[in-house]
Order: structure tokens, then C-alpha cells, then sequence
């Protein structure tokens, strides 16, 4: 019995430096509000009832942050949660200072480094636009660390679901592990929409490969073994739509009974329909732009004990991976968008042509502005965006954000996201 205690707690000593990421549930921040203008305010103008995931707050910024491009070819629709090309701001954590990210301009924002105990952190941040059509979560402090039923929880007489104390002060959920997607589902079901319908996703093979070959050296040098699993979902709530992202991380020794996993990640959003565009480009551009601060994390490994710096490399691998990917998907966006540009030139010039109107019709009957050479297109969820119209083939992934389809018709590439749906 004591063995397997002290071995639980090693493993937690790995997982519980980990930087967390999941949606909490009434949790509110300090904060102050910074309007469109840049102007502060102590306050929000108003107050916006707190309902859903995402629990209304103020802004905070830093000033000096140069904001990223929007990606080329996609424009968001015109409602009043949509944030200016450009206009994002750095929100900054106001507990600690532990983790910064960007976020919209005019976007109501809280959070902070919530800690359960000591050691156990989870960096929240919620954001709601201006018109509360869109609401965005990260981090959840009530998802606790799980352990994986094995022959000692057995002969404890321990069931699934019941939470077990450890040497270390915090506490562990009996469950069997589950990869990031499935979670994710079941986080959908159980807290954030339990009548969701419509339910779609799956594993991000790029994301997850990436992450467990920047793992294994780590592990390695530990003397543990580790691996994660990166998901998403998207689903329907009643009239609203939703998307969820989640990374979740197991570690064993090897040859050892016991094994912990934790929710390394999470995140997404809720949204009516006309505000999807609005939610995924802000939960992207957060997920893209997370960093954790490198002196508060070289004093958080020295708390904990950490003289190989395993703590760091842990979180910049988790970071790293996730911003690579965000700029992947960008990329890749880019270079669609320029093959399917070169390929459709002879025929774009027989239409400007031939085209008195400033206004037709495609073939699905969506109505586009030639002169404008944009179009809209929804995905089977109702999201809709705002799209080059030179290009035929545009898909959705799982956050909604449409990309361009390659010359042959068909989707993008499955690893890249669980959840391709072609526009209409």
C-alpha cells in the first residue's frame, strides 16, 4: 500500500508541473476594461448576465504588442462580436504573471493562475464578446488529475469515480485514461452541453505526433515514460454551436503499476451561429499565441524540486507544438489559396469578362459579390464565413474556421483536423 502511494506521488511530482488548460464553471478575476477605443476603465460599461461557460470580465492589456495577421482568404461576418483585421491585444495574467495571451480587442476577458494547491495550477481564461454572442474558455480548475484503475486500487477496494488522497497534498480520480478527443466529448456531455447533439471529432494526428517525439527525450532522461493525445470536437447546443480542443497526457514507469494521466489542455467556445466565425478565429489566436513566462516557470520547477528542468521542457513542448500547429494551418491556408488562385486565373478572367452585374449567384445558390470576389459559405453546423469566391472548394474544421480545399475537390489533409466539412 505505501508503495504504491510513494509511487503515485512520483508520478504526480511529472504530471502536476504540467501547464493545464480547461473551461471552470462561475470562476471571476479581478480585472479592468480596456473598450475598442484602447481606452481603461475600472470596470465593464456594463454588465452582461453570467450564463454559460464563459463568465463575463474586464480586458487587460499590454501596450507594445504587435498583433499577428489575420489569415489571407477569410473574412469574418459582419455581426457585432466581429473583431477589426488585426485588432487583438496581449492579456496577461494579473495573479502571478505565470502566462499571457492574445485576445480581441473589445472582448470582455478574466482569469488567472488558479492554484488547487501548492503545486497543482491551472492557468483559466474566459472572454466574452462585446454583444455576448460568443463566449471562449481555457482551463478548468475542477478537472482533477485521474489515475488508472490497476491491481492496487483493486485490492484497496478503490472504484472508479471515487477520489483518492495523495502524499503530496493533492488528490486523484480513479478513471481509465482517455485520449484528448474523447475527453473532450465527454467535457461536452457532462459539463459544458448536456444536450449537445451533432457531435463530431477526433485525434489531431499532426499535433499529437509532434508532441510525443518532443516527449520521449524528456521521459527518457526522467526515467518515466509519457504519452499525449491531442483531439477536438464541435457540436450543437440548442441554437448555439460549439467547439472543444483538449491535450491529455499519461506517465508511467516502466514495469510499474501505477499509471496518472491529466488534462494538459483545454479549450473552446460557445457561440450562436452568426458569431462562430468571431469565436473560432479568437479561440485559435489564443490557443497560437499562449506562452508561459520563463522566469515563472524556472521558479515554479525550483518549488517543486525540479534541478533538471524537466518542468520547462515540458510546458515549452506542449506550447510549442500548439503554436507550430496554428501556424501550420495558416500556412497551409496561404498555400491553397495561391494554387487555387493560379489554377482558376483563365477561368476568373472569362467570368470578369463576361459579367455585367456586379452581383451573381453560385452554383449552390449563395449570393456573392462579383466585384468583391467573395462568397459565403456554412458547414453542415450553420457556420457560416465570408470567402474568396475564386476559389471553389472551401471546408470547415472542427473550430469552423473554413480553409480552401485542394484542386482535386477533396478535403485537406485528415491530420491536420478531425472534423472537415464542406461548405455549401
Amino acid at each position: 500500500m505505501r508503495r504504491i502511494i510513494v509511487t503515485a506521488t512520483s508520478l504526480i511530482s511529472l504530471l502536476i508541473m504540467l501547464a493545464f488548460a480547461t473551461p471552470a464553471h462561475g470562476f471571476q478575476a479581478p480585472t479592468v476594461w480596456v473598450d475598442a477605443n484602447g481606452n481603461v476603465h475600472s470596470s465593464p460599461p456594463e454588465a452582461i448576465p453570467a450564463t454559460g461557460p464563459g463568465q463575463p470580465a474586464g480586458t487587460y492589456t499590454a501596450p507594445g504588442y504587435a498583433p499577428p495577421a489575420s489569415p489571407p482568404g477569410v473574412a469574418a461576418q459582419p455581426t457585432a462580436a466581429t473583431v477589426p483585421a488585426n485588432q487583438y491585444l496581449l492579456w496577461q495574467d494579473p495573479a502571478e504573471g505565470a502566462f499571457s495571451v492574445s485576445l480581441p480587442m473589445g472582448w470582455r476577458i478574466s482569469g488567472r493562475t488558479v492554484r488547487t494547491t501548492q503545486t497543482d495550477v491551472h492557468y483559466v481564461v474566459r472572454a466574452q464578446s462585446p454583444d455576448g454572442g460568443a463566449r471562449l474558455f481555457m482551463d478548468d480548475p475542477k478537472i482533477m488529475m485521474r489515475e488508472v484503475p490497476n491491481q492496487g486500487t483493486q485490492m484497496m477496494g478503490t472504484g472508479v469515480g471515487q477520489v483518492m488522497p495523495t502524499g503530496s497534498g493533492a488528490s486523484l480520480v480513479l478513471e481509465p485514461y482517455r485520449p484528448g478527443d474523447q475527453f473532450a466529448a465527454e467535457y461536452v456531455q457532462q459539463t459544458l452541453c448536456p444536450s449537445a447533439d451533432m457531435l463530431h471529432g477526433g485525434p489531431i494526428a499532426d499535433q499529437t505526433q509532434a508532441l510525443n517525439a518532443e516527449y520521449g527525450p524528456i521521459a527518457q532522461a526522467e526515467g518515466k515514460t509519457m504519452h499525449a493525445d491531442v483531439g477536438e470536437v464541435s457540436f450543437r447546443c440548442g441554437a448555439r454551436v460549439g467547439y472543444v480542443y483538449a491535450i491529455t497526457v499519461q506517465a508511467w514507469q516502466p514495469g510499474g503499476a501505477v499509471s496518472i494521466w491529466a488534462v494538459y489542455r483545454i479549450a473552446g467556445y460557445l457561440s450562436t451561429p452568426a458569431d462562430s466565425a468571431s469565436a473560432a478565429a479568437a479561440v485559435n489566436q489564443m490557443l497560437g499565441t499562449f506562452q508561459m513566462n520563463q522566469a515563472w516557470l524556472q521558479n515554479y520547477a525550483k518549488q517543486n524540486n525540479d534541478i533538471a528542468g524537466n518542468v520547462i521542457r515540458e510546458s515549452n513542448a506542449i506550447t510549442q507544438t500548439t503554436i507550430q500547429r496554428e501556424q501550420a494551418m495558416n500556412a497551409a491556408m496561404l498555400q491553397s489559396i495561391q494554387a487555387s488562385r493560379q489554377n482558376a486565373a483563365a477561368v476568373s478572367s472569362a467570368i470578369a469578362g463576361s459579367t455585367s452585374s456586379a452581383f451573381s449567384a453560385n452554383t449552390n445558390g449563395h449570393d456573392y459579390n462579383a466585384q468583391l470576389k467573395t462568397k459565403t459559405v456554412c458547414d453542415d453546423l450553420g457556420r457560416c464565413q465570408t470567402v474568396d469566391a475564386g476559389i471553389a472548394n472551401w471546408y470547415s474544421d472542427c473550430s469552423g474556421t473554413f480553409y480552401p480545399g485542394p484542386a482535386s475537390g477533396g478535403p485537406p489533409p485528415a491530420s491536420q483536423s478531425a472534423c472537415w466539412s464542406k461548405g455549401h
